[in-house]
């Protein structure tokens, strides 16, 4: 047991981006803040020292090649989730990749910064589907623009991101940041063909600089940016912490959270937390923010097991892990006759999306996406095995790389309370931790959202004059996990109210895209960064 008791004001557990964005703000009004972090420190260029000298190179695309090695550490007291950490239960796989460093998941993240439309935030009252956010879009606008801001975020202002290709939606107060990358040759090209069957191109809003912003360079284009940016031109959560460290906030790395201690009134009185050795050391504060990521935040709250909560800290409603979800989807790959030449450019995406509509009585909302790399490596792999050698095999990977279209969809998943992470009863980490237990499974609703993004990529092969050659209907998780702490106005069926206070314990926050009522088939950093940024305002009031 420790000798000492730390205290701060605010503790944070998780320096991922929603932890380090609050603990920023706070450091920055005179609060004393303590971030813990599972993980380890890491640097830049260790990482990408790293990366480059694998022999073959870790990608979104190919995150199955862990024999490759992250270039990101995965430590026995904080293991990360490329290998074997996440114990699986339901019939579909959740396959997700986190990390447990300081600066948390977006050092790898694809940087794709998307707001909500008002509609997402009434998925109940609008369809008759899901659950309705206890909040809406109008209260959120204004941390949106502060996320852009804090992030640094680079979109087109005049577009509809439904898909509809109607006015300008969501609607905005304030322009992006920063201009939009430049429009590469594959991306002008595809926007043409499709525009003429009727589709409406969306350029992805990201947290890429397009001039010096707060330190970072302009993006180079490196094309790497999963899974690191090598000059940090993309935004990642250690810039926020370098922010609240230079502010007076303390960041303890390889620090795993176990415990949460109530009283009597419900308010938590204690953290604890262990070192890579086993020692145990105790934690006090005014206020608490569980920020560990959707699948770490229930866990940790569910082993905070005490006689004010025997189910768990927060967990009243028996609703903690529960309601798990994801931009679960499908992929489809295109051989097209004219070259589209990706490659070009830093890594980002040309989005077609089908969000709004009464469609979504029936079947989920979607975005259609392409990126613009070139996965030669596997490329050449492939014809290897085939026995393609030597003048041929450089024209085969010419051909393909110039001609290949990665086409893959992200769908919306329904909140299911059956859908679920708890503590394994069979598996522990090296400090005798249990590791997180996952069901997951996917709904008719799902299925039939296929059925309709099938239908818009048989209609792009004859838009393209192109072939499918591949396609994978099997669940392939995005990366982009919600739930788990859902937000709500009644305790029953909910873990945080619409401020993200738990409902149990009155200092007690939870940050991240946890407490998201609803999925969409967007990627929900910049929401869960505006609810930390809202966090933060509503604690700074209290401390």
């Amino acid at each position: 047991m420790s000798s000492e008791t730390l205290h701060a004001d605010v503790v944070i557990v998780g320096s991922g981006v929603c932890g380090a964005l609050i603990g920023a703000q706070l450091a920055k009004a005179g609060k004393s803040v303590l971030i813990l972090e599972a993980g380890p420190r890491v640097k830049r260029r260790d990482i990408v020292e790293t990366y480059r000298d694998a022999p073959v190179k870790l990608s979104l695309a190919n995150m199955k090649l862990q024999g490759a090695g992250s270039p990101f550490p995965s430590l026995p007291h904080a293991p990360s989730t490329y290998g074997d950490y996440l114990e699986q239960n339901g019939p579909v796989k959740y396959n997700t990749s986190y990390l447990r460093v300081v600066g948390g998941t977006t050092w790898h993240f694809g940087s794709a910064l998307w707001r909500l439309l008002p509609s997402e935030f009434k998925l109940n009252s609008l369809y008759g589907r899901g659950r309705d956010w206890p909040i809406g879009y109008d209260d959120l606008e204004k941390y949106y623009d502060l996320a852009e801001l804090e992030l640094g975020v680079s979109g087109t202002d005049d577009q509809d991101e439904s898909g509809a290709g109607g006015n300008p939606s969501p609607p905005r107060t304030a322009p992006y940041p920063m201009k939009q990358v430049p429009l590469t040759y594959m991306f002008k090209t595809l926007a043409e063909k499709l525009s003429a069957g009727g589709y409406h191109p969306v350029w992805e809003p990201h947290g890429r600089a397009t001039r010096p912003y707060n330190q970072r360079p302009v993006c180079a284009g490196n094309n790497n940016c999963n899974p690191i940016c090598p000059i940090g031109a993309k935004y990642d959560g250690s810039m926020h912490c370098d922010i609240a460290e230079s502010r007076g906030a303390t960041i303890i790395p390889n620090a795993v959270v176990y415990r949460l201690e109530d009283d009597d009134t419900g308010r938590i009185q204690a953290l604890w937390f262990k070192r890579p050795d086993g020692s145990e050391h105790k934690v006090t504060a005014k206020v608490f923010v569980v920020a560990a990521h959707t699948i770490e935040t229930p866990k940790l709250l569910l082993m905070s097991k005490t006689r004010h909560s025997p189910n768990g800290i927060a967990n009243s409603s028996d609703m903690v892990g529960r309601n798990l979800m994801d931009t679960t989807g499908i992929s489809v790959t295109m051989k097209t006759r004219d070259p589209m030449w990706p490659g070009q450019g830093p890594t980002e995406l040309l989005v077609f999306n089908k969000r709004e509509g009464d469609f979504r009585r029936n079947a989920a909302q979607y975005k259609i996406k392409v990126r613009n790399t070139t996965p030669v490596s596997q490329y050449a792999a492939t014809l290897l095995e085939q026995g393609v050698l030597g003048t041929e095999l450089d024209r085969k990977i010419q051909e393909l790389s110039a001609h290949t279209l990665a086409w893959a969809v992200d769908f919306e998943v329904l909140p299911d309370p059956a859908n679920r992470v708890t503590l394994s009863t069979k598996k522990f980490d090296a400090l005798g931790l249990p590791v997180p237990s996952l069901y997951y499974n996917l709904d008719d609703y799902w299925h039939a959202g296929t059925e309709l993004a099938m239908q818009d990529l048989n209609n792009f092969t004859q838009l393209l004059d192109a072939d499918i050659i591949k396609k994978n209907m099997k669940f392939e998780n995005r990366q982009h996990p919600s739930g788990t702490t859902i937000m709500g106005d009644n305790p029953k069926d909910s873990v945080v109210n619409r401020d993200c206070r738990a409902h149990d314990h009155p200092n007690l926050y939870i940050a991240g895209t946890s407490v998201m009522s609803a999925s969409t088939c967007m990627n929900p950093t910049l929401t869960a960064a505006a609810l930390s940024l809202r966090i933060a305002e509503r604690i700074q009031g209290e401390v």
